[in-house]
């Protein structure tokens, strides 16, 4: 049951329109002029306004303008005579659903004000799933602070405050990361955060599609166009029109692929499989990849002129063991989204833990510590130590290969050697060599600045005044 208001300075009209309308279960109620539409409108709540264009005093068009400010949730639909189409047709542009010609068939004026109230409960719920999508997705859920995340945040901003023309397409963006950095909830802030997100969002991963069918895919096809094509199909490009398409892992596409992308970004149209017509797009692309771009582009993998076509925004995460103190706020996010997940008691992490955090190299970076939380979450009490986080012994971080032993100088003549004192030489090694300076020190071992200071207090290095530290 709806509430429906009728604006109608023809009292006979009016009544039997409110009788009509209550007859189909509305409830509805008839005032004769825009003054009292709004008087009404002042204690009352509307879901569709039905107004005469040619009202006494305050004019239809004028109560219209009024109510599409000050009472967006009314639907409006404006009732005209045969020799007022224009006036009706710069209502629609004003925001007016529809438009009825006098006379007036009750039938037909049933008919429209369920269709209208329909479409806009349909509204209502697109709006209620973008608002969720918005905060679900937007940029206030990227959790970081260090140079590299700001940076990306700013970029974001900077895209969502473009505004292009409707027939235009807002920049191309190019994120790049390794795996597990958050490519894809940046593309997604992207999209939630800027003037596309009425429109969809679309996510291909493109090295999980069977290279036989990403065509048909990303372009579509016509009915016969291979031998499964039993009907036609929209391809993803047309399914994101006035939307975003996000590429992800977009260095996987085949090199012919490649050149069928290009085309469509630089011509706004796509041609399905088989078919003979080509189809105009209108897509905000957003492409990833967790390679380098430029290596690719070297080594004959990727084509160089779409990669300057994507990379117009260039928007490049950092990995997480570069960023610092955002591990502790990740944890602290990760350990609450868990707890919440699973309805468990808020958990806590030890001092030893956290200074492990620190250390470790994270080479699945966000996406292997949310795991290594969530298991911590599941298997220990209220307290999370390092053995429960289960983190990888050897994480294969690519550093250079170690020397063999006896070649720098152990004697195992007088005795066994400990690992821990191994480690303390190797770094007060790195440490002289650099004159005590961490970040260089760092750089030598292929650590990060963090997992430097933890070796460095683990083996009991003294803090020195400028910052560095010595035995």
């Amino acid at each position: 049951m709806a509430t429906i208001l009728i604006i109608e300075d023809e009292a006979l009209l009016g009544r039997s329109l409110a009788a009509s309308l209550a007859q189909d279960g509305h409830r509805s109620h008839w005032v004769p002029s825009a003054e009292d539409g709004l008087s009404w409108l002042g204690t009352h709540q509307a879901d569709l306004a039905l107004i005469d264009c040619g009202l006494p005093g305050m004019s239809g068009m004028d109560l219209l303008a009024l109510l599409v400010e000050a009472h967006p949730d009314t639907g409006v639909i404006m009732m005209t005579s045969h020799g007022d189409v224009p006036t009706a047709v710069s209502a629609m542009k004003l925001g007016a659903m529809e438009f009825l010609l006098k006379p007036v068939d009750l039938e037909v004026v049933s008919l429209i004000a369920r269709k209208s109230l329909k479409r806009r409960r349909m509204e209502r719920t697109w709006a209620h799933e973008r608002k969720q999508h918005s905060q679900q997705y937007g940029l206030h859920q990227v959790i970081g602070q260090c140079a590299g995340i700001e940076k990306a945040k700013t970029l974001v901003r900077r895209i969502a405050s473009v505004t292009v023309a409707a027939s235009e397409r807002p920049p191309n963006v190019l994120i790049t990361g390794e795996t597990g950095t958050g490519k894809d909830v940046f593309a997604r802030a992207v999209h939630y955060e800027g003037t596309r997100q009425a429109g969809p969002f679309v996510h291909v991963n493109c090295a999980a599609l069977p290279e036989s069918l990403v065509e048909s895919e990303l372009f579509g096809h016509v009915r016969g166009a291979f031998t499964d094509a039993r009907s036609s199909k929209r391809g993803l490009f047309e399914v994101a029109d006035q939307g975003t398409l996000f590429l992800d892992e977009i260095g996987t596409l085949p090199l012919a692929l490649q050149a069928k992308v290009l085309t469509a970004i630089e011509t706004g149209t796509i041609r399905p499989v088989g078919g003979a017509d080509e189809i105009s797009v209108n897509v905000h692309l957003v492409a990833a990849m967790n390679h380098d771009p430029a290596k690719l582009v070297a080594e004959g993998k990727f084509r160089a002129d779409l990669y300057h076509r994507l990379r117009v925004i260039h928007i490049e995460l950092p990995p997480l063991r570069s960023r610092g103190a955002d591990v502790d706020l990740l944890a602290e996010h990760l350990l609450r989204a868990s707890s919440r997940k699973f309805s468990m008691p808020a958990k806590k992490l030890t001092d030893a833990a956290r200074r492990a955090l620190r250390a470790y190299r994270w080479p699945g970076n966000v996406r292997e510590l949310s795991h290594c939380l969530e298991s911590a979450v599941l298997l220990c009490g209220e307290d999370i130590d390092v053995e429960s986080m289960r983190m990888q012994r050897d994480p294969g971080n690519g550093s250079a290969p170690v020397e063999p032993l006896d070649s720098i100088g152990l004697d195992f003549s007088k005795g066994p050697i400990s690992l821990e004192c191994v480690e303390r030489a190797v770094i007060a090694r790195a440490m002289a060599e650099t004159q005590n300076n961490i970040s260089r020190a760092a750089r030598l071992l292929d650590l990060s600045r963090d997992a430097m200071r933890y070796r460095l207090e683990k083996h009991g290095f003294q803090t020195l005044r400028n910052g560095s530290k010595q035995t």
